[in-house]
């Protein structure tokens, strides 16, 4: 039995060694197979977590994208508003005024309607002094004149609303209105008569303008006392308001 003990030893060694081998090999695969494993498992959240990143950065623009819809709906109410307020403010406030009532009246129907000014003025001047100017307005009535204006109007054509103011002359307006009228076309606008008096209120001023513009719509007129313009600024919103005019231009 003690034959060959080196070979004894050999074949022990090997053995041993052998399984030892094996063994090693066997820990290897399965150290392997664990860090596989463990790979693979370990790295399966990572694209979760990648695509959960990716949603939530793409849902962002998302949102901002609905952010802006949503205030750019929130801004038409505001464009509409600017469209109608720029509609409104195509007045013109056209007068003609000797001692500057009617330019007081004109003045504050500009103010609260948003409408522009227009001062309809003749080349030839009238006379201060009362007898000689209703002297002369008399006989341009009788004459059926038409005086020559100062200036002309370039733009009307950018008005819808006319407001047509004067002092009452001989139961009508002054013969420089009769010329003004007859100077545009009024068809299809609106046009409103306003005058000042001191007793005969708008006569028959009312009737003339609605033959001088028979293409336009005549709303209701206001006559206000000469001695009563100084007070009259209520009567005027009053007015406004009833014929829905009434804009002023700070809102209140």
């Amino acid at each position: 039995m003690d034959e060959y003990p080196e070979k004894r030893m050999y074949l022990y060694d090997f053995t041993d060694g052998r399984k030892h081998h094996l063994k090693k090999i066997i820990s290897f695969i399965m150290t392997g197979t664990l860090l596989f494993a463990l790979t693979a498992c370990g790295g399966n959240p990572q694209p979760s977590n990648t695509a959960q990143n990716t949603e939530e950065g793409s849902s962002a623009p998302e949102q901002e994208e609905r952010t802006e819809i949503q205030d750019s709906s929130i801004e038409e109410p505001e464009d509409a508003v600017t469209s109608e307020a720029a509609e409104q403010n195509n007045i013109l406030v056209a007068y003609f005024s000797q001692t500057g009532n009617t330019e007081t009246i004109a003045s504050q129907i500009a103010e609260y309607t948003g409408g522009e000014l227009f001062h309809v003025e003749t080349v030839t001047v009238y006379p201060d002094e009362y007898n000689d100017l209703i002297e002369v307005a008399k006989q341009e009535q009788d004459n059926d004149e038409r005086p020559q204006l100062a200036a002309a109007l370039e733009n009307m054509d950018g008005y819808q609303t006319i407001f047509i103011g004067f002092p009452n002359w001989w139961g009508t307006m002054p013969m420089a209105m009769f010329t003004f009228l007859e100077s545009y076309d009024f068809a299809g606008k609106t046009v409103i008569p306003f005058c000042t008096h001191e007793g005969s209120a708008l006569g028959r001023s009312e009737r003339d303008i609605a033959e001088l513009v028979p293409e336009a719509e005549l709303l209701e007129g206001m006559a206000i006392r000469g001695s009563n313009v100084d007070r009259a600024e209520d009567d005027v919103v009053s007015w406004l308001e009833g014929l829905g005019f009434y804009n002023p231009a700070d809102g209140d």
